[in-house]
């Protein structure tokens, strides 16, 4: 009996520990997933936050972008349409008041020295159109040096007090010289002190458009130099509607990845929980089988040979191996969409205000040696290393970004054997890096849509089709541009231009 009694009390002891065991790992499981919701939870809430600074900045750069085509447009339309000095100007103000949004304006024009246009109390509104308004027209008045017979190169700007609101504003007032001794003026009155730069930028063509109309009114024997001029403008206007569209197209797909990468990190975050702790379960159930089968072969007999029969007829350890690989796959596989994602948040925002002093040759020397496994053993890559090296002002990683981006689509499209050459040039006040190399080159197809997100040549899984879309936002976020010219069978050079840290001497 005491026998029996010490081997009940084992068993529960044994089953006990078994137990114990069985609530450890299940604690240490629940610790890790608890782990991973509460970093995910956390990235989660960033990338809400950063989508909805992306989807402000969209949406205020849209509207500036419509304002901009709408008075291009219009003012474009002027040239023709006017058959006199004085309505061409009042045109060109109405255009002016409405695109800056200003409280009000108001054109004269000065003849030998005498107020001949603008001597009475109106002023231009957007809403009411023309009101009397004699203290915000004197106001106007009064900050126009009306004695000054030298064209304007740009529009300047006053600050006023306007008695009406008792608040500072803005007068924007602007010059054009015209014939026999007359001088036209614009001015805008705006509600306070705030003026965005970007509106004087614009606003600054109304120099060549009154420029180039008056001079059309005025002197019809140079008729052809203004219809050179009116199609320079057309011309302008059309590519502005492209740059629309292709912004607004942009902002949209920007929006559309940002929710992509929203979407698709929680579920994923589950998935990349749920494979690891199944991965570290399977793991356990795996050393038991393997002391199972130690124990069964140690107890020998009927024992052994059974679990050996089962162990062959199911195959154990070759399923196993199987349910091993297919957990490293499936690792493998969503690390693969964290990466898609993480490139996806990279396109939605990729700006940074960090911003440092960048060596042109430093940047490719680096871009060099972190794709150095890429081009070791398969193309010769030369550097052709300035005299004079050129700075700029950048975020340094984005920078790199773009360069590895470049570099590496170089490596890919080039045969092995082939050179890649990357060089620096300074163009005036911009730096131009250069990539150049002797690939397969792109058809024109192609080259319409190398930066449409999305879009690749590679295999499937080999690329996201997001780097040369995002290339191109970082090089737009520094202020410069990007330049492909491409040759099918001879190759392909990329030309990024940035603006340099200091004007050439």
């Amino acid at each position: 009996m005491s026998n029996e009694k010490n081997h009940i009390a084992n068993e529960r002891i044994n089953e006990l520990e078994a137990r114990v065991n069985s609530l450890e790992r299940q604690l240490k499981r629940q610790k890790i997933a608890r782990k991973n919701a509460e970093s995910f939870l956390e990235t989660y809430s960033q990338d809400a936050y950063l989508a909805n600074q992306a989807l402000r900045k969209s949406l205020q750069a849209s509207k500036q972008r419509e304002r901009e085509l709408l008075y291009l447009s219009r003012s474009a339309s002027q040239l023709g349409a006017n058959n006199t000095v004085a309505s061409f100007i009042f045109s060109a103000l109405e255009s002016a008041v409405e695109f800056c949004q200003a409280s009000c304006g108001k054109a004269v024009i000065v003849k030998n020295g005498d107020m001949v246009v603008g001597d009475d109390n109106k002023v231009l509104t957007p809403n009411d159109g023309w009101i009397e308004a004699n203290d915000l027209s004197t106001l106007i008045v009064n900050e126009l040096p009306l004695t000054f017979t030298e064209g304007y190169a740009h529009w300047c700007v006053n600050a006023v007090e306007r008695d009406d609101t008792k608040k500072e504003a803005r007068v924007i007032h602007f010059m054009h010289e015209l014939a026999d001794n007359e001088f036209a003026w614009l001015a805008l009155l705006t509600e306070d002190d705030n003026l965005d730069e970007e509106t004087l930028y614009i606003l600054d063509t109304t120099k060549h458009y009154l420029n180039f109309g008056l001079r059309y009114q005025l002197k019809s024997h140079k008729l052809s130099h203004q219809e050179a001029a009116i199609s320079t403008m057309q011309e302008d206007r059309k590519q502005l509607e492209e740059r629309l569209v292709s912004a607004d197209k942009m902002a949209m797909l920007g929006q559309l990845a940002a929710g992509i990468a929203h979407e698709i990190n929680n579920p994923i975050g589950y998935v990349r929980s749920n494979t690891t702790v199944a991965k570290e379960i399977f793991n356990d159930y795996q050393s038991a089988l393997e002391q199972i089968g130690d124990l069964c072969r140690e107890a020998g007999g009927h024992i052994a040979s059974t679990f050996e029969r089962l162990e062959k007829d199911y195959a154990l350890k070759d399923s196993a191996n199987d349910i091993a690989e297919m957990f490293e796959e499936s690792s493998e596989g969503i690390e693969r969409i964290i990466d898609i994602v993480k490139a996806l948040r990279s396109f939605s925002y990729p700006n940074s205000d960090k911003r440092t002093e960048i060596s042109a040759t430093e940047a490719f020397q680096t871009a060099i040696k972190l794709t150095n496994n890429l081009h070791r053993y398969k193309n010769n890559v030369i550097f052709c290393e300035p005299e004079h090296d050129v700075t700029f002002k950048g975020n340094s990683g984005q920078i790199q970004q773009v360069l590895v981006n470049f570099l590496t689509n170089a490596i890919y499209a080039t045969a092995e054997g082939k050179n890649i050459t990357l060089k620096v040039e300074r163009d005036n006040d911009n730096v131009l890096l250069i990539v150049e190399d002797e690939g397969a080159g792109m058809s024109a197809e192609v080259l319409n849509k190398v930066f449409t997100p999305f879009y690749t040549t590679k295999p499937p899984g080999e690329g996201t089709g997001l780097g040369m879309s995002i290339s191109l936002t970082i090089v737009e976020e520094h202020g410069g541009k990007v330049d492909i010219y491409s040759t099918e069978g001879v190759g392909t050079r990329v030309v990024v231009s940035i603006p340099c840290s200091s004007p050439e001497d």
